[in-house]
């Protein structure tokens, strides 16, 4: 069964980007985030990014002119993710196809309710992995949390399970490499459905299943409430569904991190890693997603290998360290990064320490 590290990181297969950071206090990013839009056809009341949406998408050419200077800057894999629904973005399979074409490892995550056969067909040769937003194993449940806006003659649940289901079909046929996972956000109003879900998607031949926590971002306008003290055994009943060719993963270490303090008071992670919004901005993590004032620039004005080394994206950084962890998320995207960065600038690691031996996990440089 593959290795996914889902719930840790894998910055420590890439021991000569942490060199170089030991050695500059800065290296080129490994992974990227890209929210080709911030148009988005759910309503799911567990969104992070609610505070952002609106009707601005990224412009492909913008997208495409850009992918050398990023090759060029370190970067090794991107995300197409965001505020909105990427398959909304009349160019995505495009975006896709030329990302790998260009040496970068592409992924995205998505509901799944516009991700039809034709649009599998076409992504699924060029895709690292994609992470379907389903989060219930009934349609009532996945309307009251996923709040789908269009009205259709099935409900948009039984459209999900088709399109992922179709998208399965299209891997297998064709052998493709890519992972297919269904990611399930543990809340109040769905925990009654997780082994329904998990039993749903070993029948289905997802690869993978993650069972991810709730955390808020700081802007967003939606609060839930969700007690993570208690999920052993849910955890162990939900554990029991994995099969050889089935990998469930339950994120219980970024549930800790989440209930618990930091033991770190400033972020080192920035360096390997950067989010770009709908409009173009290059953006240093998504507690800062729509703060302009943030960016680092913008790939429409400059392309980002310029906007990397800019002295701009220096001055924020040095600003954002300064302030601290102060109102960051919990269990941030980086925070175990974070956790490990830490020991090693204390020395309670070296890199001799870090250097992983045998084989990569899957996925290697979505770290």
């Amino acid at each position: 069964m593959a290795d996914y590290k889902i719930d840790s990181h894998k910055l420590w297969w890439h021991s000569e980007r942490v060199e170089e950071w030991l050695n500059n206090t800065d290296c080129g990013p490994i992974y990227l985030e890209i929210g080709l839009t911030n148009i988005c056809n759910h309503d799911c009341t567990f969104c992070g990014f609610d505070y952002a949406q609106g009707t601005n998408t990224l412009p492909s050419k913008v997208i495409l002119e850009n992918l050398k200077p990023m090759k060029e800057c370190g970067v090794k894999s991107i995300c197409y993710s965001g505020a909105g629904e990427p398959c909304l973005h009349k160019d995505f399979p495009e975006i896709i196809s030329q990302t790998n074409a260009a040496g970068i490892d592409a992924a995205f995550s998505t509901n799944a309710a516009l991700f039809d056969k034709d649009k599998a067909e076409k992504v699924l040769p060029y895709a690292s992995w994609v992470r379907f937003s389903v989060d219930a194993a009934t349609p009532e449940t996945h309307a009251k949390i996923h709040r789908p806006k269009r009205a259709s003659p099935e409900s948009d649940f039984e459209i999900v399970i088709k399109n992922i289901s179709n998208a399965v079909e299209i891997k297998q046929k064709n052998t493709y490499p890519v992972t297919l996972g269904a990611q399930f956000i543990l809340l109040e109003e769905n925990k009654h459905e997780l082994l329904p879900f998990a039993e749903m998607c070993r029948k289905i031949g997802v690869d993978l299943l993650q069972i991810k926590p709730y955390s808020r971002h700081p802007p967003s306008i939606k609060k839930l409430n969700v007690d993570y003290n208690n999920c052993q055994l849910l955890e162990d009943n939900v554990l029991k569904y994995a099969t050889p060719d089935f990998k469930v993963v339950f994120r219980s270490s970024r549930m800790q991190r989440i209930s618990s303090q930091r033991n770190y008071s400033h972020c080192l992670a920035l360096p390997f890693w950067a989010m770009i919004n709908e409009r173009g901005d290059v953006m240093p993590c998504d507690i800062y997603y729509d703060q302009p004032s943030h960016s680092y620039g913008n790939i429409k004005e400059s392309n980002f290998y310029d906007i990397w080394h800019s002295e701009r994206r220096r001055q924020i950084m040095d600003s954002i360290f300064e302030k601290g962890t102060s109102g960051c998320k919990e269990g941030c995207r980086m925070d175990a990064i974070n956790i490990d960065l830490w020991k090693l600038k204390k020395r309670e690691l070296s890199l001799k320490d870090i250097l992983q031996k045998g084989s990569p996990p899957a996925n290697v440089n979505f770290i």
